[in-house]
């Protein structure tokens, strides 16, 4: 079976199997990689492993015979750290126990130091991390950066700052990712020489993702500089990171990312255009909004309406849909609508009651025979939630013309829903009232 399978179904008793026993350092380091993903992710309970007992690959107890003894998933990533003969499956191992949280870490720690900080109060730990941060084990430093960013105590700033010189990239890298974690502004100076500096782009990747946690005007500041970095991964990241930041001054920048000659440049800053919206504090969003639809309008149709209906309707996240409705009833072109429309209309059906009244006002910026017949037929559909039936009249009222008249004419006569009948109701109001002549 292949690894795109195994991360698909979510096997992680194969892949640990794969980690533990491939003979293909690629193989295991994508094992790995996949495996921390699958801690990462919302739909996996980290709760369900065994941390430091025998598990089983299957519970068929004839396939698991002769596999008695096989360790779990995190003594097999522990036993990666210390044994693994490749430098990048051990980061990866790494990577994936962070993943899981601070006490797999520990016992990397420990496993590495031969200590034992099970029972130690967080600032005892905390104090062999920074120890262990001069380690000659490169593992033993990345797993103690990392630590260290899981506890987010300011006082081993000054320690991490140091690592940023590390003559390990890889320790370099997970240094800066544990500054972003504490978020201390110490760290902004030596963040940037590493972002504009060091020969690793995985060390220049943590340092732009750090910056962006941290957060301060400083931390801005350098980001919006490499902005126009050669790399694009760099780009790229920084782009990303700009999202983090809920006032209007990235906005600029990200615009002016949505040109980029790179796809995924221009997809990260539509996608952390929305994020800045989202994250303006609530006095200023209505400026950051209306600063970000000023912007796009010099953005061509292409880089803007389909990441914007993506997010419309793909993100879970509430304030990101209840923005691309809004930006999307802004920057609409000719040969994008049909997109754009859809995806407005879907969100009718919103479960956010904002996102729907966003949506129903941008439909109310557009016209055309096709948009009213579409929905015409989402009010009359008695399968259709109710609500975005309501939010459909209300769209009719500012661009039906006659169609929209009868059809109405007849829904107040038949519906049984008194929402319905008044929305009908308003919806005619606003096209002459019932008999009138509307809009042609």
């Amino acid at each position: 079976m292949s690894l795109y399978q195994l991360e698909r179904d979510g096997d992680l008793e194969t892949l640990t199997e794969t980690l533990e026993r491939s003979g293909n350092p690629s193989i295991r380091l994508r094992a790995a990689q996949i495996i921390g993903g699958l801690f990462e992710s919302e739909d996996f309970d980290n709760d369900d492993l065994l941390v430091g007992e025998d598990t089983s690959i299957s519970t068929d107890p004839e396939l698991n015979e002769g596999d008695s003894d096989r360790s779990s998933v995190i003594d097999v990533l522990v036993s990666t750290v210390t044994d693994d003969s490749n430098k990048k499956v051990r980061a990866a191992a790494i990577d994936a126990l962070d993943k899981h949280g601070a006490e797999s870490l520990e016992r990397v720690i420990d496993e590495l130091s031969e200590t034992d900080l099970g029972s130690a109060a967080e600032w005892v730990t905390a104090q062999a991390y920074v120890e262990s941060l001069s380690d000659n084990r490169p593992e033993l430093r990345m797993a103690a950066a990392s630590g260290l960013g899981r506890i987010g105590d300011s006082k081993a700033t000054p320690a991490l700052v140091k690592r940023l010189s590390d003559p390990d990239s890889r320790v370099r890298a997970r240094s800066a990712v544990a500054c972003g974690r504490i978020g201390d502004p110490q760290a902004v100076e030596a963040l940037e020489d590493r972002l504009h500096d060091d020969p690793s782009v995985d060390v220049r990747r943590g340092a732009a993702d750090a910056l962006g946690e941290i957060g301060t005007e400083g931390a801005l500041s350098v980001l919006l500089e490499a902005a126009d970095d050669e790399t694009v991964t760099i780009r790229r990241v920084v782009a990303d990171a700009l999202g983090q930041f809920g006032n209007v001054t990235p906005v600029d920048t990200l615009v002016r990312l949505l040109g980029d000659d790179d796809e995924t440049v221009r997809r990260t800053a539509m996608f952390s255009l929305v994020e800045t919206l989202s994250n303006a504090p609530p006095q200023q969003s209505h400026d950051v909004r209306n600063a970000a639809a000023d912007r796009l309008g010099s953005a061509t149709a292409d880089d803007v309406i389909p990441p914007l209906a993506e997010i419309l309707t793909e993100s879970s996240g509430a304030p990101q849909r209840r923005n691309a409705a809004w930006l999307l009833g802004r920057v609409l072109g000719d040969e994008y609508e049909p997109t754009a429309r859809t995806a407005l209309v879907d969100a009718l059906s919103d479960d956010d009651t904002m996102t729907a009244q966003f949506a129903a006002t941008s439909l109310a910026r557009l016209s055309g025979p096709s948009l009213e017949s579409e929905l015409l037929e989402l009010c009359i559909d008695p399968s259709a939630p109710l609500e975005a039936r309501s939010k459909a009249l209300f769209v009719l009222g500012k661009i039906g013309g006659e169609k929209t008249r009868s059809e109405l004419e007849d829904l107040v006569d038949s519906t049984e829903h008194d929402e319905l009948r008044e929305g009908a109701f308003s919806a005619l109001s606003k096209l002459g009232g019932l008999g009138g002549g509307g809009r042609q």
